[in-house]
């Protein structure tokens, strides 16, 4: 499913029954029920260590249903397989609706009433295993599988540094401690559908090495598209709601070509090369084309400090540095205050927020257009 359809599968499983059943009808469950295998697959697995086991899934819509088995490796990776399985620690039974807005709808709270299970089912229909208790090892490995799969399907939602922590990327622990401004400025896009764009994967020439972050993005924005550039080719690393491009960001032409393919984006992070001269190039392309109310985030602020980034060793930071171009977008958003400055840039004019913590900035987009104090109002202290 390309990236188009599936935004459209999670738009409608926000929506009213009828917009959900006419996607459902386009996709069938032939095609459909795969994706949410895989995509509880990948909000189970988990950094801990649960011992191994099977779950059946079986997924249905009106008279048919697909059924899959997922596994609980003993490093606490999860993969689905379509099929069955004799003996599972847990067998659930979902709804091809309820489990689509599970899984891509808005969080709303819905305890019970919307799935079937049986835990350690009996082999066969209508066997019974007596009234003698499974093995202890048998029960407690059974716990443990069934918990990390349930994890999958719970409406919880983890914060950032708990993911961070889980899928290793550096922005949390040890090099830089971005996760709690990062859940300061993005908790309010995470229940909405939204295309997220980050500069940089990681993992240097390897085709299937990095994408640690995107992985973050994608668990954290439930309903969000992830996607990701690099000078490399980072293909190894694509799979349901995470695509990579090969884009070069000091390239303004490839940027430009980026966005037409799969933007408009509602966040972008820059965290590629650090090269001061192409964080400016990115911020003068993509912001314009960042939808109103997004979010333009900037890493590694501690480049505009290192010679070999085009940085000022000896500080203060200059004009051409990162740090030089956010003195300027703050100086920018007072324009109104200066009736004299001329004409107003497009940062200027759209930059309505700037938020600077160390070695990382937010920028929002909107309409900065308030109007200055009235020249009426005394320029002097009365």
């Amino acid at each position: 499913m390309d990236v188009d359809a599936l935004e459209r599968l999670i738009e409608a499983a926000g929506g009213g029954e009828r917009r959900l059943a006419a996607v459902t009808d386009e996709f069938g469950l032939a095609g459909l029920a795969p994706l949410l295998a895989g995509e509880i697959a990948f909000r189970a697995t988990t950094a801990a260590r649960p011992g191994g086991g099977n779950v059946a899934l079986g997924v249905r819509h009106r008279d048919r249903t697909e059924r899959f088995v997922l596994t609980v490796a003993a490093d606490g990776r999860v993969t689905a397989e379509a099929g069955t399985t004799d003996d599972p620690a847990l067998s659930l039974d979902y709804d091809l609706h309820d489990l689509v807005r599970l899984l891509f709808g808005p969080t709303r709270p819905r305890a019970t009433g919307h799935f079937a299970a049986e835990f350690l089912p009996p082999p066969q229909p209508g066997h019974s295993r007596g009234l003698q208790p499974p093995d202890p090892m048998r029960l407690y490995g059974a716990l443990q599988t069934g918990g990390a799969i349930a994890a999958g399907l719970s409406r919880h939602h983890p914060d950032l540094a708990e993911l961070c922590r889980a899928y290793g990327t550096d922005k949390w622990g040890g090099v830089h401690w971005f996760a709690d401004v990062y859940e300061r400025h993005l908790r309010e896009f995470r229940d909405v559908p939204l295309r997220v764009l980050e500069i940089g994967v990681g993992g240097y020439a390897h085709p299937s090495y990095g994408g640690e972050s995107l992985r973050v993005w994608k668990r954290y924005f439930h309903r969000g598209l992830v996607f990701g550039v690099d000078v490399f080719d980072k293909s190894g690393v694509d799979e349901p709601r995470i695509v990579t491009a090969v884009v070069d960001q000091s390239d303004p032409d490839a940027l430009v070509a980026l966005d037409e393919r799969y933007g408009p984006f509602d966040i972008v992070i820059d965290d590629g090369s650090h090269v001061n001269a192409h964080v400016r190039t990115a911020l003068d392309v993509l912001f314009p084309r960042l939808r109103p109310g997004g979010l333009y985030v900037i890493e590694d602020l501690w480049t505009s400090y290192c010679a070999g980034y085009g940085g000022d060793e000896d500080g203060p930071a200059g004009d051409g540095t990162s740090i030089g171009l956010l003195k300027r977008v703050a100086e920018g958003i007072q324009y109104r205050q200066r009736p004299g400055a001329g004409d107003p840039t497009y940062l200027e004019r759209h930059v309505v927020g700037l938020h600077v913590y160390h070695n990382i900035a937010f920028l929002e987009k909107g309409v900065n257009d308030e109007g200055g104090v009235p020249a009426w109002v005394p320029r002097r202290p009365l």
